[in-house]
């Protein structure tokens, strides 16, 4: 389990977030299972940045909270700074280790499918996978291995392979991936079934009509 030191923040409001900022420090909040009350940190971050990049947001980490004690938890939300793109603060959510817990994880995609290589289209449709498992059991991601579907071929929930101690949650027929026909293709198809001959009825002609 990755871990992350932390101080608790000395003052807190606007100016000295923005003052922790400058600093190179970046303003956090630890609460949740085995935090009595929420605790207002700051976090050095070059250390986060390197945290997130590694493991990415919902990932479990030991938050050590500098002369003080140290908290299993999850990165539960990091906000960014709408122009610069820079962290500005994160949320660290204290957890049980004994306890199971429903989070999303990524679902990675690994391989180009053979029907890209025919000319097809990829359609990546489901992009988290919801589960339930321990903490210290929690994949950082799911594979979807694709390399063996061809035109017209799908990949479905049922089909992910995940850890023995994960519980997917998510419905198993689920759509992860499906590889289009190109569409030139799919086009020619639509024109021969327009063209296809209807059987049309003759209707006979009124006595009064005969000629």
């Amino acid at each position: 389990m990755a871990e992350i030191m932390v101080k608790v923040r000395e003052n807190t409001g606007t100016g000295a977030s923005r003052a922790d900022r400058r600093s190179g420090m970046i303003p956090a909040v630890l609460y949740g299972e085995g935090v009595e009350a929420p605790l207002h940190l700051i976090v050095d971050r070059i250390p986060l940045e390197k945290l997130l990049a590694a493991h990415g947001q919902g990932s479990i980490v030991t938050v050590k909270v500098k002369d003080q004690a140290e908290y299993p938890a999850m990165i539960k939300d990091v906000q960014y700074h709408p122009v610069r793109g820079q962290i500005i603060h994160v949320d660290f959510q204290g957890i049980s280790l004994t306890k199971t817990m429903r989070t999303v994880v990524p679902i990675v995609l690994e391989g180009t499918p053979e029907g890209i290589k025919a000319g097809g289209v990829l359609q990546h449709q489901l992009r988290e996978l919801e589960v339930e498992c321990l903490p210290q059991d929690l994949p950082e991601h799911v594979l979807a291995k694709i390399s063996h579907l061809g035109l017209a071929e799908t990949l479905f929930v049922r089909d992910l392979e995940v850890p023995e101690k994960v519980t997917v949650l998510t419905d198993e027929d689920e759509v992860v991936v499906t590889v289009l026909a190109p569409r030139a293709e799919a086009e020619e198809e639509e024109e021969e079934v327009a063209e296809v001959p209807t059987l049309e009825t003759e209707v006979p002609a009124e006595e009064g009509d005969k000629e």
